[in-house]
């Protein structure tokens, strides 16, 4: 459906009607996780608990899932328990000026919000339009994935995890294993959305601005169009902040 508006000064050419996710609610998140546990193979168990001392060179989230529940007597409103998976590239040293060991630990964080979601009580079909036509499935055109818009969609976005601290804790009496314990610093927005038809201007279509470079020279040729990584070269500034994400945990081994 699309109504065609004239405009004197054309700022837009007409209005369509386009089905898009319309974002109800959001929050913006700084959470300080303290002592986050992290779970490592049995072998890099082993050097974690004959370590002197170790390092968190970086934290990545590697997943994050969603349970979505309505909050009762408050209509509208949904809790939400966002899970972020994170796994820590730690270096493990010996004490005997040898290299280190790099071994990968994981962890989960569990955070709760409540959202308003608006209400749904509809269902909600869309066709998969890339089915391809079998005596199993002559439904091509018409493959439906089933989506419960009764519930909205969660989404989160969030910047690379900050390391703030790392402990390395004494061995326990019972194990003899050792625990590594990471303080992440984590900033996320979290949101509630759902498929709306919306009403919106179309001011013209999106016509690219540039060609497509070619690539049929030789790979030499195209070597010598990269421009040179000078600053590659060169350590960053006191004040860039490379230093924020590896954390030092030589001195906080618990006694």
């Amino acid at each position: 459906m699309s109504e065609t508006i004239n405009r004197q000064n054309g700022s837009f050419k007409e209005a369509v009607c386009i089905d898009a996710m319309r974002i109800y609610d959001s929050c913006s998140s700084q959470d300080c996780l303290e002592d986050v546990e992290f779970d490592f193979s049995r072998s890099d168990q082993q050097l974690v608990n004959d370590a002197a001392y170790i390092k968190t060179q970086s934290i990545d989230v590697t997943d994050v899932n969603f349970s979505i529940s309505p909050v009762a007597f408050n209509q509208g409103f949904y809790s939400v328990d966002v899970t972020y998976n994170f796994r820590a590239q730690i270096e493990v040293f010996d004490g005997e000026n040898t290299p280190p060991v790099v071994i990968y630990g994981n962890a989960i964080f569990t955070k709760k919000v409540i959202l308003y979601g608006s209400d749904g009580g509809t269902q909600r079909f869309v066709s998969d339009s890339g089915m391809v036509t079998t005596p199993e499935n002559p439904t091509t055109g018409c493959g439906c994935c089933r989506s419960f818009c009764t519930l909205p969609t969660a989404s989160v976005s969030l910047v690379e995890p900050m390391c703030l601290d790392t402990r390395l804790t004494a061995a326990d009496a019972d194990t003899g294993e050792r625990s590594v314990l990471v303080t992440i610093g984590l900033f996320a927005i979290i949101s509630l959305a759902r498929a709306v038809p919306l009403m919106i201007p179309v001011y013209d279509y999106c016509v690219p601005g540039k060609e497509c470079t070619s690539t049929s020279g030789t790979p030499c040729e195209m070597f010598e169009q990269i421009d040179f990584p000078t600053n590659e070269f060169f350590p960053r500034g006191i004040d860039s902040g490379s230093c924020m994400n590896r954390c030092d945990g030589r001195e906080d081994i618990d006694s």
